[in-house]
């Protein structure tokens, strides 16, 4: 689907609303965030894990690469609205410092990719496309002007049942 945003806070309520579809999705998130240098990544990224009810400062991790931030549901606090299946962190990735796939092998990021419990936002991912999972969604910002994006979601195919249908 194409969207065309004119204003950060646009491009901040489509994030908002993409992480609200996603949260009966029934499948492990990825999500790629592609773009040219100011074209916005961040700014959806904040707006979508601030969404999933994240209460810290969303900061951007070029410098860190990884940050992880927890989905609080604790018994006292549960809020069906920000739980997304069995969701308990969200991982905000930024990849432009690193050179290639190899540079993040040390961070774990295949480990990361593997958790159950976790979604997965991730800046730069053309560099480390060799590693990144078959099932992602992607989300590609086009800066058209100072304050117009065209922005472009690809979902990830939801899983086929492996198992043959019952006979009736």
């Amino acid at each position: 689907m194409i969207y065309y945003s004119n204003s950060k806070k646009e491009t901040q309520k489509l994030a908002a609303k993409l992480a609200d579809e996603m949260r009966n999705l029934q499948v492990r998130l990825v999500i790629a965030l592609e773009g040219e240098l100011g074209a916005g990544k961040t700014t959806f990224a904040q707006a979508f894990v601030g969404a999933l009810g994240v209460k810290a400062k969303i900061k951007s991790p070029t410098f860190n690469i990884v940050k992880k931030y927890e989905i609080r549901n604790t018994k006292s606090e549960i809020d069906a609205k920000h739980k997304i299946l069995n969701t308990k962190y969200v991982y905000h990735i930024d990849c432009y410092r690193l050179k290639d796939h190899k540079d993040a092998l040390p961070i774990g990021i295949k480990e990361i990719f593997k958790e159950k419990d976790a979604l997965v936002l991730i800046e730069w991912p053309e560099r480390i496309g060799k590693i990144l999972p078959k099932k992602l969604t992607r989300v590609h910002i086009d800066h058209i002007s100072h304050n117009r994006r065209k922005i472009q979601i690809t979902p990830a195919s939801p899983r086929r049942s492996r198992g043959r249908a019952k006979p009736k």
